[in-house]
């Protein structure tokens, strides 16, 4: 009885012993800081993944800038290009002016040598008429003819008057 009794005693002993230790659950323990290892895993990639977000947004916006100043300079080198094109027009333009001025020189001269050409033609073909008038060589058909002929030639002469007017008024023009 006294080992029954030592053995109660002994179990109720040991059964406070253990009593005061706490207990810990493993499964838990393990659940627990599985949870803070992956929120801290989760935090750590979201970090990562904000970082590379940010850093990707910054290379974009170097881009649209490098973008834009490409562009800017673009601009500018086809401004440029238009100036040069311009400014050479303009020296080509002063170049043909003496060609020019000299050439509408030339037309008037011609145009006044026509004329008085075509002025001394209508004095002959007038002369002409007249004798042959005069003669009464002329029969009523060829006396028309012939004022036909010479109306033609008055009106060749207003055409070549005309002619000189628009090459003095391009000459002036110029001067």
């Amino acid at each position: 009885m006294k080992t029954k009794h030592f053995l109660i005693i002994m179990i109720l002993g040991l059964q406070f012993c253990f009593s005061q230790v706490p207990t810990s659950d493993s499964l838990a323990l393990k659940a627990a800081t599985l949870k803070i290892e992956k929120a801290e895993h989760e935090r750590i990639s979201l970090e990562k993944q904000m970082a590379l977000e940010k850093a990707e947004k910054e290379r974009i916006k170097e881009f649209e800038k490098a973008e834009k100043e490409r562009e800017k300079a673009e601009k500018d080198r086809k401004k440029d290009e238009k100036a040069q094109k311009k400014a050479e027009q303009e020296v080509k333009k002063l170049e043909k002016e003496p060609k020019k001025l000299d050439k509408a020189r030339a037309n008037v001269a011609k145009d006044k040598k026509r004329i008085s050409s075509q002025s001394k033609d209508i004095v002959k073909e007038t002369e002409k008429f007249e004798k042959l008038k005069r003669k009464r060589k002329l029969s009523p058909n060829d006396e028309i003819k012939w004022l036909d002929k010479l109306k033609k030639k008055q009106e060749k002469l207003k055409d070549l008057e005309n002619d000189l007017k628009k090459s003095e008024r391009k000459l002036d023009k110029l001067d």
